[in-house]
């Protein structure tokens, strides 16, 4: 089984929010950017719900 975070952030737009995933060793790394440059044209990303999870890439396709 692969480990690894599956997190949720708010935007700057309501009711839109970006639903990703990321290697346990890489989240704290992937907040600092998302945070910093956006995501595509979206800014203002926060964190707003991060959970560790076995079968991670399985896990985060249930939710999109």
């Amino acid at each position: 089984m692969k480990k690894g975070i599956v997190y949720i952030m708010t935007t700057a737009v309501s009711g839109l929010i970006k639903i990703g995933k990321t290697q346990t060793a890489n989240f704290p790394e992937r907040m600092r950017f998302l945070e910093a440059n956006g995501y595509y044209n979206v800014v203002g990303l926060k964190r707003f719900f991060a959970i560790e999870l076995d079968d991670y890439d399985d896990k985060e396709s249930l939710i999109q």
